[in-house]
């Protein structure tokens, strides 16, 4: 009778337990990458992610109702405020770009010298028909940090940064040169970073990354205290 019950026993894991993991699909990375390029296409790299790096993790459908959002164009306009600097350090951004003849513009009122500080309500949510509710991922405030001479040029390498809840890991890549007008007392730049999306399925976590291209305008005249730095990425 023992024998018996052992043999039943052994007979249901051998039926039961094939069906129960079905219910979990393994991908491989090929079918992974296809299953994801009919949603990016051709675009970007992927990347197999071993080690996450407190990269967020979307599902499938996830990764498409972000992605449908992050790609669209937006705009966003932000204050710069003046703010306690490093005067060596801000000197020393001075003495390494030349004032070449802009005096003639000095009576037009740029604002301060300085370090500057500005942030934006960068919000990439997205919509997911479970629930109808938008997901609580992508509520991000981007922060740009320059500094200006006393024409009211930015001078030396504008920095970007991102912190809030975000489904995409962004890191800085590079910074275009400057363009300066004075007599609009505006400067303009790019600067490009990499995005990188952790996505799920199955048992294999699948990593895509693209470059995105924020083109800044900013302009130091004062009376552009309120609406001084505008953000656009295409």
């Amino acid at each position: 009778m023992k024998n018996y019950l052992t043999f039943v026993l052994v007979l249901f894991v051998f039926i039961f337990l094939p069906s129960c993991q079905k219910e979990i699909p393994e991908y491989k990375e090929e079918i992974a990458m296809s299953k994801l390029k009919e949603v990016v296409g051709e675009k970007g790299e992927f990347i197999i992610l071993n080690e996450l790096n407190n990269i967020p993790i979307l599902s499938f459908d996830e990764f498409k109702d972000a992605y449908k959002e992050f790609k669209k164009s937006k705009v966003f306009i932000g204050q710069a405020d003046l703010k306690p600097n490093n005067t060596k350090t801000l000197n020393s951004l001075k003495s390494a770009f030349s004032t070449i003849s802009l005096d003639e513009y000095e009576d037009d009122g740029p604002r301060q010298a300085g370090y500057y500080h500005a942030s934006f309500p960068f919000y990439v949510s997205y919509y997911s028909s479970i629930n109808d509710n938008v997901l609580p991922k992508g509520f991000y405030t981007m922060h740009l940090d320059f500094n200006t001479d006393q024409f009211g040029r930015v001078i030396g390498t504008p920095t970007l940064s991102f912190t809030g809840i975000g489904f995409f890991y962004w890191t800085y890549v590079n910074s275009s040169s400057i363009t300066f007008n004075p007599s609009t007392t505006t400067s303009t730049f790019t600067i490009t970073g990499n995005n990188l999306f952790g996505i799920q399925l199955g048992g294999l976590t699948l990593g895509w990354t693209e470059r995105s291209n924020y083109y800044f305008t900013v302009n130091m005249d004062s009376d552009y205290t309120k609406n001084a730095v505008r953000v656009e990425q295409k």
